[in-house]
C-alpha cells in the first residue's frame, strides 16, 4: 500500500521519501587502459509486478565491503529488485541516458583532451566517519546488532569524520595532487557535495587546493540534495541546517539545499520505510542528478557522497560499456574512481 500511495510523486526531480544507507567495497583502478567493447546497457529488462521477485542476480554485486557493512545482501537486493519496476514505471517517460565507462586517472586525463566523453566523473565516497565507530563499539560493549546501536541517545547525529576517516582522505589528496593539475589537464570544473558533514569534509580534505573561499582557481562548489543519504530513522542521515553548514563549510553554494527543504523533499524522520521502496526513492534521485548534470557546462565533475547513492548512479543509472566494469560493486569508505560518460 505505500508503494502505490508513493507512485505519482515518483516524476518529480526529487522524492519526499527516505532513504537506507548501504556500504561496502571495490578497489580504485589503476591498471592499463582497457578495450571498450559494445554497449550493454542492464536498463532494457523485463517488466515486473511489485510482487515479482528480482530477474537480476544480486550475487553479481559486489562481495568485497568494509568490515562492519553488515547491511549488504539485504540492500543490494532490495535495490535490484526495485529497478525491475522503477524502469517499468518510466517506460512512458524520456529519461536522460548514458553510456559509462570505468578509467584510471590517467585515462581520465587523456579523456579531457579529447571528445570521446561529455563527462567525466570523479567519483568519492566519504572516509570512516563517527557513527561507523559508534555502531561497532556499541555491538561489540553490548552484544548486539549494529542496528540496535541508533537507538541510543548518544549516537552520533550527522557525523564528521574520524582520525582514521581524516587519514584515508588525506591519503586520497596526495593522489589528487599527483593527478589533478595544469601538467595532466585534469583539472576539476565543478565540485558536488552530499549535504551530510561528513562527504562535505572527505571532498574538501582531499582536494584541499580547490577549496572555496581560498582557491585561486575559483572552481565551484555546489551543495546538491540528491546526492544525500535520506533519513529512515538513522540518525547518521539527520541532516544539519544550511547555517551550520555554510558556518562550518563556508564558501560552497546552499541554494539548492535549500530549495530542497523548502519544497519537504528532505527532511529528518523517525519514520521507517520498506527498503524496496526507499530503493524506488533512490533510484529516482541518480536520474535526477544524471539530468541536472547533462544540462551543466562543467566537463569534469568531482561528486562526494555515499555507498547506497554511488551505487544506484552507477548500477542503474549509467549504462556501462565494459561488462567486466566495476558499476556493480560498492564503493569503499574513501574510494575514488574515475568515470567517462556519454550521454544518449
Amino acid at each position: 500500500m505505500m508503494i502505490i500511495r508513493r507512485v505519482a510523486s515518483l516524476r518529480q526531480p526529487l522524492l519526499r521519501g527516505v532513504q537506507v544507507r548501504c556500504q561496502g567495497s571495490a578497489a580504485l583502478n589503476n591498471e592499463a587502459p582497457s578495450k571498450s567493447t559494445q554497449p550493454k546497457p542492464i536498463h532494457h529488462m523485463q517488466s515486473a509486478t511489485i510482487a515479482s521477485t528480482p530477474r537480476c542476480d544480486a550475487s553479481a554485486m559486489a562481495l568485497k565491503r568494509d568490515s562492519g557493512d553488515y547491511y549488504f545482501e539485504e540492500h543490494s537486493a532490495a535495490l535490484v529488485s526495485a529497478f525491475n519496476v522503477y524502469d517499468d514505471m518510466q517506460e512512458s517517460e524520456k529519461r536522460v541516458t548514458a553510456t559509462a565507462r570505468d578509467m584510471n586517472l590517467i585515462e581520465a586525463a587523456l579523456a579531457v583532451q579529447d571528445e570521446s566523453y561529455d563527462k567525466i566523473l570523479i567519483l568519492m565516497r566519504h572516509g570512516e566517519a563517527k557513527h561507523n565507530v559508534f555502531e561497532r563499539q556499541y555491538a561489540q560493549k553490548h552484544g548486539c546488532s549494529f542496528e540496535q546501536a541508533n537507538e541510543d541517545e548518544n549516537y552520533p547525529v550527522d557525523p564528521m569524520l574520524t582520525g582514521k576517516g581524516c587519514g584515508t582522505m588525506l591519503n586520497v589528496s596526495n593522489r589528487t595532487a599527483t593527478f589533478f593539475n595544469k601538467e595532466t589537464g585534469l583539472l576539476p570544473d565543478l565540485f558536488v557535495v552530499s549535504p551530510l558533514r561528513r562527504a562535505i569534509q572527505s571532498a574538501l580534505i582531499s582536494f584541499p587546493h580547490d577549496a572555496p573561499l581560498t582557491s585561486l582557481s575559483g572552481t565551484p562548489w555546489v551543495c546538491h540534495p540528491a546526492c544525500m543519504e535520506q533519513a529512515n530513522g538513522n540518525k547518521s542521515e539527520f541532516v544539519s541546517s544550511p547555517e551550520l553548514l555554510e558556518e562550518t563549510f563556508p564558501g560552497i553554494n546552499y541554494e539548492l539545499f535549500n530549495q530542497s527543504l523548502m519544497r519537504g523533499d528532505v527532511y529528518n524522520s523517525n519514520e521507517k520505510v520498506p527498503l524496496f521502496e526507499s530503493k524506488i526513492d533512490l533510484m529516482n534521485r541518480t536520474d535526477a542528478f544524471l539530468e541536472w548534470i547533462k544540462e551543466r557546462d562543467e566537463r569534469v565533475v568531482v561528486v562526494s557522497s555515499h555507498a547506497t547513492w554511488l551505487q544506484s548512479l552507477c548500477a542503474f543509472s549509467l549504462q556501462y560499456e565494459d561488462s567486466d566494469s566495476k558499476n556493480l560493486e560498492m564503493f569503499k569508505k574513501g574510494e575514488m574512481r574515475s568515470v567517462g560518460i556519454k550521454f544518449s
